[in-house]
């Protein structure tokens, strides 16, 4: 499971490249899917993927979290 959330991680990096890292990128991205999921409910769309996407991504924001957080401690020589 750690390697996918690996993957998901610097995928949605690539997405939002000026994310400090790939926890953030993930939660803005989260972000934006969140409103485009309001705007196609409001509108009367089909938000169906947008809504399996926006819960598989946040399925791993913890994972991904833990990740970042373990990165940062290594990068910082704490341990």
């Amino acid at each position: 499971m750690e390697m996918l959330a690996r993957v998901v991680g610097n995928m949605i990096q690539d997405i939002i490249p000026d994310a400090e890292n790939p926890y953030e990128a993930i939660d803005r991205y989260c972000a934006m899917l969140y409103k485009r999921i309001k705007l196609k409910d409001n509108a009367g769309i089909d938000y169906e993927n947008d809504l399996e996407l926006y819960l598989f991504l946040n399925g791993y924001r913890s994972k991904i979290a833990e990740i970042v957080h373990r990165q940062t401690l290594k990068e910082r020589n704490i341990k």
